[in-house]
């Protein structure tokens, strides 16, 4: 076994560099405050392992990747971790093509707008699947009771181009509705909850933690973004480029085998929630006690996956269909 993970060449950059600006540019990532990731003990491979550094997005669902290095989950397959904090969505992609992490957490849609654009990216591992944990909100006294009534309405997501507008306009289709019938506006998701009930848009998608965060500023939730047509939809997971992926096949076997672990440990798993998530985030243990929790999932679902991708197509996120098995790595 080799001991250092086969460096990435930047060969690329001339055409990458413009094609990452090109994903930017179409809004589909989301700004974070991110704070640097919690310490650990006993987790590290000694110097022994493969140097590998893992972007994530801090969000519940992350808690994945923080407690499969806490747990030395990483380390027990020979992986000398280095975990550090991106944006969200495509925002993130750059850096995964550069070499600045070798593995990313990443919204499947983003990624696989990445590779319509002729980006080299696989995934190699799921995350999470679409659960409660995502609702849709608006203020108190708003007469929007239900999806039918955000007709003419406007409606903020963090990214223009990601899961969850394909999630939002499956379900407005289902409903009879054109995707034109609700005004899409892009935002933070740390900006969602003020922006709402100061009037400035009509309603909102919230992901934990940000879900529990609307609540306590008194915003009601109306429905979940991932209903009807969307349920069940797989929403995240890990994706490398396909020549980090080609040169280190024990990484990534490892790296599958932790996340399987830890999300295993984390399913319905509460407390150790309340451990993990008020570390690695911007959010307190009295709300952390009050999140939905994240339906792991650490296979690659590529039926779903490639329902999404078609989707996507008839959504016009992307322009060709894609053949979401060639994009994936399998244990």
């Amino acid at each position: 076994m080799s001991t250092t993970t086969t460096p990435r060449p930047r060969r690329l950059w001339g055409v990458i560099g413009l094609v990452c600006a090109a994903l930017v540019a179409t809004g589909c990532g989301s700004a974070s405050s991110a704070q640097e990731p919690p310490a650990t003990e006993g987790s590290a491979a000694g110097g022994d392992g493969f140097d590998v550094t893992i972007g994530y997005f801090p969000l519940v669902h992350t808690a994945s990747i923080v407690h499969a290095e806490q747990a030395g989950y990483l380390a027990d397959g020979g992986i000398d971790a280095e975990l550090t904090q991106t944006e969200g969505g495509a925002a993130a992609i750059p850096a995964l093509i550069s070499g600045d992490v070798d593995i990313l957490y990443s919204n499947y849609t983003s990624v696989l707008l990445a590779a319509e654009r002729g980006l080299p990216v696989v995934m190699i591992s799921g995350n999470d699947i679409a659960a409660d944990d995502h609702g849709i909100f608006v203020p108190e006294d708003s007469p929007v009771e239900s999806l039918e009534d955000l007709e003419g309405k406007s409606f903020a997501v963090n990214n223009l181009q990601n899961i969850g507008t394909v999630a939002l306009y499956a379900q407005l289709e289902e409903l009879g509705l054109t995707r034109d019938a609700v005004d899409l506006v892009e935002m933070p998701n740390p900006d969602m909850a003020a922006a709402a009930t100061n009037g400035n848009v009509d309603a909102i998608w919230q992901v934990e933690p940000f879900q529990t965060l609307a609540r306590q500023a008194g915003l009601k939730r109306i429905a979940d973004m991932f209903a009807g047509p969307a349920q069940d939809m797989p929403v995240g997971g890990w994706v490398t480029t396909r020549e980090f992926a080609e040169n280190n096949p024990e990484v990534i076997a490892a790296f599958q085998e932790a996340l399987r672990q830890s999300t295993e440990d984390l399913t319905d798993n509460r407390e150790l929630h309340l451990e993990l998530v008020p570390e690695y985030t911007q959010i307190s243990a009295d709300v952390a006690e009050e999140l939905a929790l994240p339906d792991y999932d650490a296979e690659l679902k590529v039926d779903a996956l490639q329902s999404g991708a078609d989707l996507m197509v008839e959504y016009g996120i992307i322009s060709e269909e894609l053949d979401v098995a060639s994009l994936t790595v399998a244990p």
